[in-house]
């Protein structure tokens, strides 16, 4: 079978639960970011937490990119590691049930990786992140015939916290490379970005296409303070860049072309939990139906609003997933002149 999108990351099962920004300083981790823990300190905070109702469900940067995209009605691969347990099983039964490409369980001794999310009453999310056996994803596990014909492939930036997954990332990125398929990069978290910025420049300036990112990573990515300024550099490295402005929209730019800004869809924020991440996929989805960069990054911004309205970080089952409504709907809220 041809895919149209393949995607590669951390595949974690993802435990939500809502909190205060008390509760975030109590256990000394940075708010809106995503810091590595062991199963046990996750079981710490989930016991302190035990009164609170707590919401299971797939996810994964990555995995949230390729579910949206098929949801939408690309035919997605995901490339992902989960452990022949009930975490596993769920997750692959979710990937499987909206038509995911997908491995499923393998024979390992180690669990399924989880991510607990803390969310507070601002809808920020905090992640604290336990790889499990994803960190066992290795070169071995992208298969070429898998990868060829695609119209893109995509990478998580989360692969660079380990050796043999940063490897799995520039082995799939490399295949496609070789086949002139576009390759899709996501900076993933400051914490990624700032612990391994010198070997993620040489990944972006060598094999990526097409780069996501929010204002902070593209701020630690380039050393400028200033988001424009932080644009124009990224986009000298790369064809194609989206750049995520929380409520202020987002920016795209194509090499050689003015960058144009996109606003965002009006919502009540539950949970910005896979903002990002959805946001890729529709951005992506334009892009490999050969949508312009504006309508791409319109699509985008949609995907981004309906995951942020919910909790989790999975698109709504009621969303719209034709882009002529989705585009439609925009145009209520934002006449654009088309790039």
């Amino acid at each position: 079978m041809n895919y149209d999108l393949v995607g590669i990351g951390n595949a974690l099962v993802d435990i939500e639960v809502q909190v205060d920004d008390a509760f975030i300083e109590e256990i000394s981790v940075t708010k809106g970011g995503m810091t590595l823990s062991s199963a046990s300190d996750q079981e710490k905070v989930l016991n302190a937490l035990k009164s609170r109702p707590h919401k299971l469900s797939s996810g994964g940067s990555a995995a949230n990119t390729i579910h949206g995209a098929s949801v939408l009605g690309a035919k997605s691969y995901y490339l992902g590691r989960v452990a022949n347990d009930d975490n596993g099983k769920h997750y692959t039964e979710d990937m499987r049930t909206c038509e995911v490409g997908f491995i499923g369980p393998g024979s390992d001794d180690e669990g399924t990786g989880t991510c607990v999310i803390l969310i507070t009453p601002d809808a920020e999310r905090t992640m604290l992140t336990n790889l499990g056996v994803s960190t066992m994803l290795h070169p071995d596990n992208v298969d070429e015939t898998i990868i060829r014909d695609a119209k893109a492939v995509y990478v998580e930036g989360y692969l660079w916290t380990g050796d043999e997954t940063r490897e799995a990332g520039l082995h799939m990125a490399k295949l496609a490379k070789q086949q002139n398929i576009p390759v899709a990069f996501t900076l993933s978290d400051a914490f990624v970005v700032n612990t391994f910025k010198d070997s993620l420049l040489d990944f972006i300036q060598w094999n990526v296409d097409i780069l996501f990112c929010n204002e902070v990573e593209a701020q630690a990515m380039t050393g400028e303070t200033d988001s424009r300024k932080a644009f124009d550099k990224l986009l000298a490295w790369v064809d194609t860049l989206f750049l995520t402005l929380g409520s202020e929209g987002s920016l795209a730019g194509k090499s050689g072309h003015e960058p144009v800004q996109v606003g965002t869809f009006p919502v009540d924020a539950v949970d910005t939990t896979g903002a990002g991440d959805l946001y890729a996929a529709g951005a992506l989805y334009g892009l490999i139906n050969d949508r312009n960069l504006t309508d791409s990054a319109i699509i985008g911004s949609y995907c981004a609003a309906q995951v942020v309205s919910h909790m989790g970080g999975r698109l709504p089952t009621h969303s719209y997933t034709r882009v002529e409504n989705i585009l439609t709907e925009y145009r209520k809220h934002h006449p654009y002149k088309p790039a």
